[in-house]
């Protein structure tokens, strides 16, 4: 067979994530590079890039590397690395990408830094209980009910010809969960297990919430079991910059960063829900503009002023933030809009911004790693604890503030585009849990409701 990569079941997205570190940082802040594994084409043209000749028993650098650490990146010297031998006592050619580095070995650290791809190599399973299966007390809700668990976590997913992924910590006795995205085998398809990422899990959970009020676990196991092969598995329709990057070895597409972004941690997205948090006009209840960018005085060709407000908001409510915010710099009756308005709008326009509607605390496992348990294994004696997430106030909020200061700072948050695109792929998970429901092909739901 081959290499053959096993993706998170959920988002498509691989485990074995690369990113290549910037020449401020510390060669701890690149990710599963290995010299060998690369090429250096795509930096032949760019000359901006710089290769550093490293033995396992270097010092790590500190600030700026001069010249005299680093070879140019020029046509003749890429080709002169290539073909060199390998270094008797271990060393290897470093490669530290400039900002237009397009090398598809690793995502750029220019262009991605270390703590917003934090959690995006390690993976957990969802695995069927055997017959002999015991409660934990760290076991979550749907685990006690239902005919599932989770296992512990791994950063290492191998190719599938090799082996099973090792977790840690081994949980109900699982420690080589079979992970796979395809059931190659009938007869054993009590033994394979689902593999994600724990934070695509935790965004799962709050699509179905969204979706049916509970978490609906035991539903995407069953999607799983009636699109069981290869072929369903790669025709589910993922974004088209997924669909590019899983060839035979997950390609680091340059601009695609966010692909790599933990969706529950984003940088940058905490000072902006907290600038919301206090609005500034008196009556709590509007969102006003001051009227000094658009038309000085009403006008009689004003189409909407002719228009009850009922209407108003009516024509308001199908209408999307970008369209209103152009409006209200048309039109003086636009001026003064309820926030329940930008509420409703921003439930039903960006359900994947859970801090508006959802208090569910983020689960232990997503905000880990094994490293960090094994480096400290005290933790596995402690209860697990959850992490809560911040949670806008509806009387507090100023929602049309929000989503101005979101589509502002878009290009930056690159963990919130990630969301929404592992929302949509929720979504379309539970559209065919809701078709196969009707074919009466997966059973009426059996949730652990969410107070």
């Amino acid at each position: 067979m081959g290499y053959s990569e096993v993706y998170c079941h959920i988002c498509g997205v691989s485990f074995n994530i690369n990113r290549f570190r910037t020449i401020k940082e510390p060669r701890s802040a690149s990710r599963g590079v290995d010299p060998d594994d690369y090429t250096f084409e795509e930096c032949a043209e760019q000359k901006t890039c710089y290769f550093f000749q490293r033995r396992p028993g270097d010092p790590e650098p500190t600030g700026d590397i001069g010249p005299e650490f680093a070879a140019s990146s020029s046509k003749s010297f890429l080709d002169s690395i290539q073909s060199a031998e390998p270094d008797v006592d271990g060393g290897a050619w470093e490669h530290v990408p400039g900002p237009d580095c397009a090398n598809e070995s690793a995502y750029n650290g220019n262009s991605i830094s270390v703590e917003a791809m934090k959690g995006c190599k390690v993976l957990q399973c969802l695995v069927r209980k055997p017959d002999d299966w015991q409660p934990e007390p760290d076991d979550e809700p749907f685990e006690i009910s239902g005919t599932l668990f989770l296992s512990g976590l791994s950063d290492n997913m191998p190719s599938r010809d090799m082996s099973y992924p090792q977790v840690f910590p081994k949980r109900h006795g699982e420690m080589y969960p079979a992970a796979e995205n395809c059931m190659w085998e009938n007869e054993r398809t009590e033994e394979y297990a689902m593999p994600f990422h724990p934070t695509c899990f935790e965004i799962f959970k709050r699509a179905s919430i969204h979706r049916y009020g509970a978490v609906d676990i035991e539903c995407i196991m069953k999607w799983w079991e009636l699109e069981p092969s290869y072929e369903d598995f790669h025709s589910f329709p993922r974004h088209p910059d997924v669909k590019m990057a899983q060839e035979q070895w997950w390609q680091h597409n340059q601009g695609d960063e966010y692909l790599a972004a933990n969706p529950c941690f984003v940088p940058g997205l905490e000072s902006i829900l907290s600038s919301t948090q206090h609005l500034q006009k008196v009556d709590k209840n509007y969102s006003g503009l001051t009227p000094t960018s658009i038309l000085p005085k009403r006008t009689p060709m004003d189409p909407f002023s002719r228009l009850p407000a009922e209407i108003r908001l009516s024509i308001l409510s199908l209408l999307a933030f970008k369209d209103i915010a152009n409006l209200r710099l048309t039109s003086r009756v636009f001026l003064q809009l309820p926030q329940s308005l930008f509420h409703q709008l921003t439930i039903r326009n960006t359900p994947w911004l859970y801090e508006a509607w959802s208090s569910l605390p983020l689960s232990f496992w997503a905000i880990t790693t094994p490293a960090e348990l094994e480096k400290h294994p005290e933790l596995l004696r402690l209860p697990r604890p959850t992490t809560s997430v911040t949670s806008l106030d509806l009387t507090k909020t100023d929602w049309f503030h929000l989503q101005t200061e979101i589509s502002r700072n878009w290009q930056h948050l690159l963990g919130l585009q990630n969301r929404r695109r592992i929302w949509k792929d929720c979504e379309e998970i539970l559209d065919r849990v809701d078709l196969y429901r009707k074919q009466c092909k997966i059973k009426p739901r059996s949730t652990v409701v969410v107070r």
